[in-house]
């Protein structure tokens, strides 16, 4: 399994279309995608001449030894060096449920090739934040506080029951907003602990923040 990766892809999402044929020309057996919003303010998409905050987040399975060339190929095809046009990033899978549906989601794959493992040193890690919806402002207010370079917003929803309890104040079954940051691993403590501590799940914000690590990326990431 240390072989298998899966690629985020987060861009404007009137290159959804773009992105997606990309990964069908990789010869790859699934790509899920789905949309969100960037949580720049208008003043800076302005100044950097984006014009949209409105993303596209586009999931993808593939070993490790392939994420390498398709991550040299998407940021030089997909001009992701611009600042505002995307990032592409990999992050190691530890499980699936069976060999037969790992074959499904890469074809590739060969389960008779000696795993070579993974790095334990990572320079960068995908924060995810959990959060209760119409709070994003003040979680990401938090976030960049402590050092974070932006975020991406996708609308979610629990599924636990409504009349469930609630975990450490957060009603599981309410509507949520997941927040994913990229950032540098030297960052992600101070980024967490600083949105424990002032936007947690004690408060009305109700976030829980999760960390992984990012094998590669392809894309601007400044700080």
């Amino acid at each position: 399994m240390e072989n298998i990766v899966l690629n985020i892809t987060i861009g404007q999402r009137s290159r959804s279309e773009a992105f997606l044929n990309f990964y069908k020309e990789q010869g790859l057996n699934l790509s899920l995608g789905t949309f969100g919003r960037g949580t720049a303010s208008k003043e800076t998409l302005d100044i950097l001449g984006i014009g949209s905050s409105e993303k596209c987040i586009i999931f993808s399975f593939m070993t490790m030894d392939k994420s390498s060339l398709i991550l040299d190929e998407i940021e030089r095809r997909m001009s992701l060096r611009t600042v505002g046009v995307g990032l592409s990033f990999t992050i190691p899978i530890s499980s699936i449920d069976s060999m037969r549906n790992l074959k499904r989601l890469v074809k590739d794959f060969d389960d008779e090739k000696e795993s070579e493992g993974y790095s334990v040193e990572t320079e960068n890690e995908l924060v995810v934040i959990i959060a209760n919806r119409g709070y994003v402002e003040n979680v990401m207010q938090v976030a960049r506080e402590a050092g974070a370079p932006g975020g991406t917003v996708v609308h979610a929803r629990g599924t636990g029951q409504e009349t469930s309890e609630k975990f450490f104040g957060t009603l599981i079954g309410a509507e949520k907003e997941m927040i994913f940051i990229v950032t540098k691993s030297e960052k992600s403590s101070q980024i967490m602990q600083a949105i424990k501590e002032k936007v947690g799940a004690d408060t009305p914000s109700g976030a829980i923040t999760f960390s992984l690590p990012v094998n590669e990326c392809a894309g601007l990431i400044t700080t």
